[in-house]
């Protein structure tokens, strides 16, 4: 991890949404125990490869849950104050998430949270890939150097590093111990805040 305690450079920020901004009850565990899949392994990479009917079936499954936790998720504390002190302050924001673009809309219109841009799965290919951050930079018209990528899994970290991006990993009563190649750990949103320059 970076031993300064700012990150210069920095024009834009990407939020993770399921775990980051919002708390989900989404338990990936229990989709793969009702889908019939093997713990451990990734619904979205398991979707890549298995035959028509079973993805299919498995889909709607994921689906079926995703669209329950878009309604019943709550904003994780200190969500909506940071996004938009980052817009004050001349910062791009943007939402990249695994989850689905309905879901994307339902959690967005829910709790009044605006992006400069947002990508779901259907988008880019998934995180960990980095695919999805290259994409926002250009969007956004940024270089990949000028983003840190927010969030509280493996993902978030590897996705970014990988597309040449910072990391800031979320820590939460549920998540993972803080991957080693994150750049900065923060136990809150709110400790973004001391991270990022006052001013794009």
């Amino acid at each position: 991890m970076h031993k300064s305690k700012t990150l210069p450079g920095i024009r834009g920020v990407v939020f993770d949404m399921d775990g980051t901004l919002t708390v989900s009850n989404l338990d990936f565990d229990a989709i793969r125990n009702e889908c019939g899949v093997d713990h451990g392994i990734p619904l979205l990479e398991f979707l890549e490869s298995a035959p028509e009917e079973q993805r299919r079936r498995v889909q709607a499954v994921l689906e079926r849950h995703e669209k329950r936790a878009a309604l019943e998720c709550e904003l994780r504390d200190g969500a909506r104050e940071v996004v938009r002190e980052f817009a004050r302050r001349g910062l791009k924001t943007a939402l990249l998430t695994r989850n689905s673009a309905e879901s994307v809309r339902t959690v967005m219109a829910r709790f009044g949270l605006e992006f400069d841009c947002w990508i779901s799965r259907e988008q880019a290919r998934p995180k960990p890939a980095p695919d999805a951050v290259l994409e926002i930079a250009r969007r956004l018209g940024l270089s990949p150097a000028e983003l840190v990528v927010v969030g509280d899994y493996v993902f978030d970290v590897h996705a970014g590093r990988d597309a040449g991006s910072a990391t800031v990993f979320v820590t939460t009563k549920n998540s993972i111990a803080p991957p080693e190649e994150a750049d900065f750990v923060v136990d809150n949103l709110r400790g973004l805040l001391r991270l990022m320059p006052e001013s794009a």
